[in-house]
């Protein structure tokens, strides 16, 4: 070597991954210098080897998990949210097709409030009329306004099948809440009202109330709503002031804190009303499935 010859210095801070082979940092003054002294298709094949042939030796690689896609991120955009079938929620803002405009969930609400309001007005006979003091059943004794009937389960109300309507209007008023009790009265026996009606029933002086219970829910319901054929006739006389309750039926649904009620509801409620046993006695009832369909 001629002290006029260049001097190379190597570097050996890189190696190729599972390569025995050192990659040279050479100082070479030109191209020729590098073909000639390291030899170029080795070096072609040094680079080729790395970037091809090993690259799946590289440490945490996994091509599959790399080209998996993202998931992506929940939307808040409403449009992008996917619809599910069922019931709608309460808050979404939606309005399925079966809503409290349906005419079956209408007739369970008129059941309700013409039970509720003559269960009112035949405990304020009760009250005001018959002044009981006291009165004992099964050896309990119960006063003053433990004497009254009380709010039965839901069982009644909840059939608004056309036969279940049918049944309803031609029940009397004692069968109808002679019935078990809802169990909110922990502190009374289930079959109270029957036990309660038959105490009035013994009674001299209970005509005012019992003269009630012995007309049918279609005849109180006539009267609620000041239909012509009842509302004058001394046959019904006994059901004077149940009307005052139909009067004030609109306002009070409307002003409902519980409840918020538009007016438009309200309207075709009442409409249901005064048209209610014409309306079902004009349906067919539903023909039952067999057990083997």
């Amino acid at each position: 070597m001629n002290p006029s010859d260049p001097i190379y210095f190597i570097s050996t801070d890189f190696i190729f991954p599972n390569t025995n082979q050192e990659l040279f940092n050479l100082s070479f003054e030109n191209e020729e210098d590098i073909k000639s002294s390291f030899g170029h298709t080795q070096l072609n094949n040094s680079f080729n080897e790395y970037n091809y042939s090993n690259k799946y030796e590289i440490p945490n690689y996994n091509p599959i998990e790399q080209n998996k896609p993202k998931p992506k991120k929940p939307s808040n955009n409403p449009e992008d949210k996917i619809t599910l079938l069922g019931r709608k929620t309460k808050d979404s803002g939606e309005t399925g097709e079966h809503t409290k405009y349906s005419e079956d969930n209408m007739a369970r609400k008129i059941k309700v409030l013409l039970k509720n309001d003559l269960l009112e007005f035949i405990n304020d006979k009760i009250k005001i009329e018959l002044n009981l003091s006291e009165i004992k059943i099964n050896d309990k004794i119960y006063k003053n306004d433990q004497i009254k009937l009380l709010n039965i389960k839901q069982t009644k109300t909840l059939d608004i099948t056309v036969d279940g309507i049918k049944t309803f209007l031609n029940t009397k008023v004692k069968d109808f809440f002679n019935d078990e009790v809802s169990k909110n009265y922990s502190s009374y026996p289930p079959n109270f009202n029957g036990l309660l009606i038959e105490k009035l029933y013994e009674m001299e002086n209970a005509e005012s109330v019992t003269s009630i219970l012995d007309k049918t829910m279609l005849e109180c319901l006539k009267y609620y709503r000041k239909d012509e054929d009842v509302i004058d006739n001394y046959e019904y006389v006994c059901l004077k002031g149940l009307e005052k309750k139909f009067e004030g039926l609109k306002d009070r649904l409307m002003k409902n804190p519980e409840k918020k009620n538009d007016e438009k509801y309200v309207d075709e409620l009442i409409n249901l009303i005064m048209e209610f046993e014409d309306v079902f006695s004009k349906k067919r009832p539903r023909m039952k499935r067999s057990k083997n369909h």
